[in-house]
């Protein structure tokens, strides 16, 4: 039967601690009262996709999405809360819109 190795203490490497990450106030909250107080009223005022809707489809939305993204428009100063930067989004269109978001760098 194999035995588990000893772990090691390397004085030079800084001991991990799971779980543990320095928030700041850039970082924004989507898992808030407040956040998902306005992704409720988005979808409830919007309830279609609006990608869907410019192709002719009537599909019902599931996300509330920040038309730029709100890292962005925290660093420009704006409220990331206000619904004019929020659109509503089918998971499909979302998922594409992010996806290309995230390849080209996050900017828009």
């Amino acid at each position: 039967m194999a035995n588990k190795p000893r772990k090691v203490k390397r004085s030079w490497v800084k001991e991990r601690v799971a779980f543990e990450r320095e928030r700041t106030d850039k970082d924004f909250n989507y898992n808030g009262r407040k956040w998902r107080n306005i992704r409720k009223l988005q979808l409830e005022s919007f309830p279609l996709c609006c990608d869907c809707e410019a192709d002719g489809l009537v599909v019902a939305a599931t996300v509330a999405d920040h038309d730029t993204q709100a890292k962005v428009l925290m660093a420009r100063g704006d409220d990331p809360y206000d619904m004019k930067w929020l659109k509503s989004r089918c998971k499909k269109h979302h998922d594409s819109k992010s996806g290309k978001e995230r390849h080209r760098g996050g900017m828009g």
